[in-house]
């Protein structure tokens, strides 16, 4: 609706130094593809983003169904509106990112069938959880390759399970408390679990941005209910903007924190929250944790690589993989020989 300030604004932040710019939209400028216009118009498109030095550009997907995603958007026929304009978009020199909202519709019946009551234990009902999202999370990820999509991510379930008990307050507007995104611990362990080994598969195939070592340290905390990932880095490194009263907060959830005008806030006094699992901020906390504790905590650096040693193993693995991916940069193609030689040097890695 504002493309042209839109663009403006990202263009200052890239003169200004800030190289890892990104935005996104629900697929709304795909809509009416069978008009006489489209190609035109999604060129303009395209090409103001490449211009203002954009660096990804995302794309809401909600479920591998097509007619399933375009009813929960409600954007009819938007999907072949995607695959048209991704082609238009790549020629332009734009590589967009499939962005998915875990949610319980992401595979149709495959992951929303899914009911408690219909299993005689937890643990049965649990087994089938993990295994029907595991499957939907593949079949998910097969869906945007087809697409024609170079880059997929993953936005962690945005539900919070107590306001009241946690003392959270979102003043990020991508929260609900619908069903359809709301999971309890043992749910969580398992789509966490289940989201890693799903990747893992796709990795070569697809620039997959999810941290593994991440995904990792969240299935182990919620199975054990025990503190296995790194405090996150809101309100020291990140930051979120409220865009309506522009106050600063360590995070969008923490609405009570207020930190005052950005320019002006200092750091957060809460250096050991986890407290929600939103992926801006817990994936790069999980991935520079370890730097952080070998500059300032090095003795606990050096217990935790003896105590869990497969963090590490994912975290190393992210970094190489990271690299092949050039950092995620979304005005570069897909390369995926390099993709290939890492997923060959990490499986040689683990025969030896």
């Amino acid at each position: 609706m504002f493309q042209d300030d839109l663009a403006e604004l990202i263009r200052y932040a890239e003169q200004a130094g800030i190289p890892m710019i990104r935005t996104g939209t629900n697929g709304f400028i795909f809509r009416n593809h069978d008009e006489k216009d489209f190609t035109s118009r999604i060129q303009k498109v395209a090409k103001k983003l490449y211009n203002s030095g954009l660096r990804i550009f995302w794309i809401s997907i909600d479920s591998a169904n097509p007619t399933l995603h375009e009813k929960m958007r409600g954007l009819p026929g938007i999907m072949d509106g995607l695959k048209k304009g991704l082609r238009i978009f790549h020629d332009a020199g734009l590589f967009p990112t499939a962005n998915m909202g875990i949610n319980r519709n992401m595979a149709g019946w495959l992951t929303s069938g899914i009911n408690r009551q219909d299993y005689s234990s937890e643990k049965e009902y649990l087994k089938i959880f993990f295994e029907r999202f595991r499957k939907g999370f593949e079949c998910f990820i097969s869906s945007v390759i087809r697409m024609g999509f170079t880059m997929v991510s993953f936005c962690y379930p945005m539900s919070i399970d107590n306001e009241k008990a946690t003392g959270l307050k979102p003043v990020y507007a991508a929260t609900s408390t619908s069903q359809i995104v709301a999971f309890d611990a043992m749910e969580k362990a398992q789509i966490f679990n289940a989201l890693r080994l799903a990747t893992e598969r796709f990795r070569h195939q697809i620039r997959i941005f999810t941290p593994q070592c991440a995904l990792y340290s969240l299935s182990r905390q919620y199975a054990e209910q025990a503190d296995h990932t790194y405090p996150c880095r809101g309100g020291v490194d990140y930051f979120f903007i409220g865009s309506r009263d522009g106050l600063s907060y360590p995070c969008g959830y923490r609405g009570k924190d207020a930190l005052g005008k950005f320019e002006q806030c200092g750091k957060s006094t809460v250096t050991n929250c986890r407290l929600c699992d939103w992926e801006c901020f817990r994936d790069p906390s999980e991935l520079f944790g370890p730097i952080h504790q070998l500059v300032s905590e090095p003795l606990k650096l050096f217990q935790k690589l003896k105590k869990d040693r497969d963090f590490f193993k994912y975290w190393m693995s992210d970094i190489r993989y990271y690299l092949a991916c050039d950092l995620f940069n979304g005005r570069k193609p897909l390369q995926r020989e390099k993709l290939k030689y890492d997923r060959d040097f990490n499986q040689a890695r683990r025969s030896f």
